[in-house]
């Protein structure tokens, strides 16, 4: 897995450039931090993450950030990464936290508080859990019911902020009646007329410095969004056609802007950006294994410097992600330009870089999508032997089953580490598999 060479972004917290710092709205964290638990949700692009990296460098708390994605549906690898986070907060506390294995999961809920207890110890208040993305977190993650009564009981001086595009759900109801959840939403993330002054002075990159006027009609236009806000800005483009009615401001302004800009660019710029939205996050160094331009990195420290739809998260070298919907508008407009066997070259490359850094999951996914199944199969007999050390068997079972009959008939090995990856739960089919890769 991830090396301390090779860190891991979904473990960092992303910053971005030239961030206007929202003193409204740090108050209201200031005062909501009475609470266990802190709600915040928003269309994307409204600015609740960069809100919670900037409050945190603000006040200079300790804390630890996680970005939820689809694979923490298994608890086990949950409990692995959330581990992984808080060790790094706390390295000189060398005591391994436990791992999530199957002889647990009858009693995942005392083993839940127990290690959220473990983590509390290592925590010296104030601090901050946050989890970032937590809409990802499926609804019938087993975690779903516990998290509420764990993150409730958490001790004074530790908060736990929950970023999400969604409102609480019903689990958070008791919570919530008992007031000891605080909501941020869209009504008090929306940009005021001062934000939205603040923000262009922040920029100041512009051709022209926008009038009082202009930025009241770009905040209105934008609908206090944040990110089409700062574009708007970037560009210095205040005018041009008004965005249709029907349909988000959000996905307006980006299908819009998005494309404007887009088509302004060079063609190199054009290519880069069709070919490295294939990577979910990357270096500069792996934009240029993936693409071909010998300037991938500085390609990426100007789109990131100028807020163009690309956050960063600092080590030795940065790591960057493209913001969720840009990428959707990249991969959607490369596969219309590009030629199938372009595409699935591009797909297996970045399936490979991924791996080389320690992501297994966005490898495995990726490959899944194009159907490379040798690729597939290597990536995961390599991956086999930690996930079952993290107690990660349900991800490991998961990530086979999905192969066609004929590959596990091809490949004893797949069937070797399915029957491992069942025999907690499923001891006598694990027989039978075992048998069969005999």
């Amino acid at each position: 897995m991830a090396t301390k060479s090779n860190p891991i972004p979904k473990l960092t917290r992303p910053v971005s450039a030239g961030v206007y710092p929202r003193r409204r709205l740090f108050r209201l964290l200031d005062e909501s931090r009475k609470n266990p638990v802190i709600w915040i949700c928003g269309p994307p692009g409204c600015g609740k993450t960069t809100l919670v990296s900037s409050y945190l460098e603000s006040k200079r708390l300790r804390h630890v950030w996680y970005q939820v994605d689809e694979g923490d549906h298994d608890a086990a690898t949950f409990i692995y990464y959330l581990g992984l986070a808080v060790r790094r907060e706390s390295p000189r506390i060398r005591r391994p936290f436990p791992v999530l294995t199957p002889e647990y999961l009858p009693g995942l809920s005392v083993f839940t508080r127990r290690f959220f207890e473990k983590i509390c110890l290592r925590l010296s208040p104030p601090a901050v859990l946050v989890f970032d993305n937590f809409q990802k977190m499926p609804a019938d993650a087993p975690f779903q019911p516990i998290l509420p009564e764990v993150l409730a009981n958490l001790p004074s001086g530790i908060t736990a902020v929950l970023v999400s595009r969604g409102t609480p759900p019903p689990g958070y109801a008791r919570l919530r009646a008992n007031r000891l959840v605080e909501t941020i939403g869209w009504k008090d993330l929306r940009l005021t007329t001062e934000e939205a002054e603040g923000i262009a002075r922040a920029a100041g990159r512009g051709v022209r410095k926008p009038t009082a006027e202009t930025i009241r009609h770009l905040q209105k236009r934008s609908d206090g969004w944040a990110a089409g806000l700062i574009l708007m800005l970037e560009h210095d483009v205040p005018g041009g056609k008004e965005p249709k009615g029907g349909r988000r401001a959000a996905d307006e302004i980006v299908d819009y802007f998005g494309g404007e800009i887009f088509d302004a660019t060079d063609r190199e710029t054009r290519e880069f950006l069709l070919r490295s939205a294939f990577l979910p996050r990357m270096t500069g160094s792996m934009a240029e294994r993936l693409t071909g331009y010998a300037g991938a990195g500085r390609i990426l420290a100007y789109l990131h410097r100028h807020n163009f739809f690309t956050e960063a998260h600092h080590h030795d070298e940065p790591v960057y992600e493209y913001h969720a919907l840009f990428r959707e508008f990249l991969l959607a407009r490369a596969k219309a330009a590009l030629p199938a066997e372009e595409i699935a070259r591009l797909q297996r490359t970045t399936a490979g870089l991924l791996a080389e850094r320690g992501q297994a999951e966005d490898a495995v996914a990726l490959l899944r999508e194009c159907g490379d199944w040798g690729e597939l199969c290597r990536v995961i007999l390599s991956q086999a032997p930690a996930l079952i050390a993290q107690g990660r068997f349900q991800t490991l079972g998961e990530w086979i089953r999905f192969f066609p009959q004929s590959m596990l008939e091809e490949v004893p090995w797949l069937r070797y580490w399915m029957a491992v990856s069942g025999m907690p739960f499923h001891p006598g089919e694990s027989r039978a598999q075992f048998e069969q890769a005999f």
